[in-house]
């Protein structure tokens, strides 16, 4: 070893043995491995719900679109609630009269959501928290009237596609007030509307044969996840249908100032034919 030579300053013989001592641990410091972000769960679009009650309260088909903004989403505000997926037991749909819009959070893959809507007189305000696997949601609910089970949430089966794409259906219905001996047949064509920017609002026309009161509609609504909502303005009667499995179950009403079938309601089947990916 070298002598060091008479008069170099202490100071410098530090900060040199702290620079040899680093040269020899390879130089400088290593980067920190980057933590990463946790993405959220996606929830938009046309959804159809199912909760199952573990009290033996059966189950409740629930219809909406999601629109997500940042951890938030919102149902429409024409969110159909139909206990065992029965028509006549559907709550919303129509919001000018009952209005009932789901809203939730997300993080991560973690989902909470709360919907309220009438039921045997008062509002029940349901709570689902659950998780995100894809698009497909699932988890436990508990309710403010004593009910608690298990909930599932996927997109729809049955989405429209672009214009000029068209679901075609076929079917039969009668009405509740004067059944018929021979159903009257309908045949549909339904679509995205194409002069709306809106994926879910829809228009169609209705062929009706072996009716006494009405052959034909022209029809406006909107796809509220499989299930639709339409009305004809012109002929005053409005149209709900839900899926049934491959099907749909439809019930129907005329309202009373009707220039045709004035007052008349009932229920028909609808089959799809052909879909807007034929084309």
């Amino acid at each position: 070893m070298q002598r060091m030579r008479q008069g170099t300053p202490l100071a410098a013989v530090v900060l040199m043995s702290v620079a040899i001592a680093f040269a020899g641990c390879g130089g400088g410091s290593q980067a920190l491995p980057a933590t990463p972000v946790t993405q959220n769960a996606s929830v938009t679009g046309q959804y159809n719900l199912v909760l199952t009650s573990t009290n033996g309260r059966g189950t409740t088909n629930i219809y909406t679109n999601f629109t997500q903004s940042g951890t938030t989403f919102t149902g429409a505000a024409n969110t159909l609630v139909c206990p065992s997926n029965g028509l006549s037991q559907c709550k919303g749909g129509d919001a000018p009269d009952i209005s009932i819009t789901p809203t939730g959070t997300v993080s991560g893959a973690n989902v909470t959501m709360v919907i309220s809507f009438p039921s045997t007189g008062r509002a029940d305000t349901v709570t689902m928290v659950g998780s995100a696997t894809g698009t497909s949601l699932a988890g436990t609910y508990t309710d403010s009237l004593g009910d608690s089970g298990t909930w599932t949430a996927s997109t729809a089966i049955y989405p429209f596609g672009p214009p000029p794409g068209v679901y075609d259906y076929s079917g039969t219905f009668n009405s509740t007030l004067s059944p018929l001996l021979i159903a009257p047949t309908i045949l549909l064509e339904l679509g995205q509307d194409s002069s709306s920017h809106v994926s879910s609002n829809l228009a169609g026309r209705v062929t009706i044969m072996h009716s006494p009161c009405i052959s034909s509609l022209t029809l406006s609504g909107q796809a509220i996840g499989d299930a639709f909502s339409l009305t004809d303005t012109t002929s005053k009667v409005r149209i709900i249908a839900l899926p049934t499995g491959n099907s749909f179950t439809f019930s129907y009403k005329f309202e009373p100032t009707a220039a045709s079938c004035a007052g008349d309601f009932g229920s028909g089947m609808l089959t799809i034919i052909t879909s807007p990916w034929d084309y």
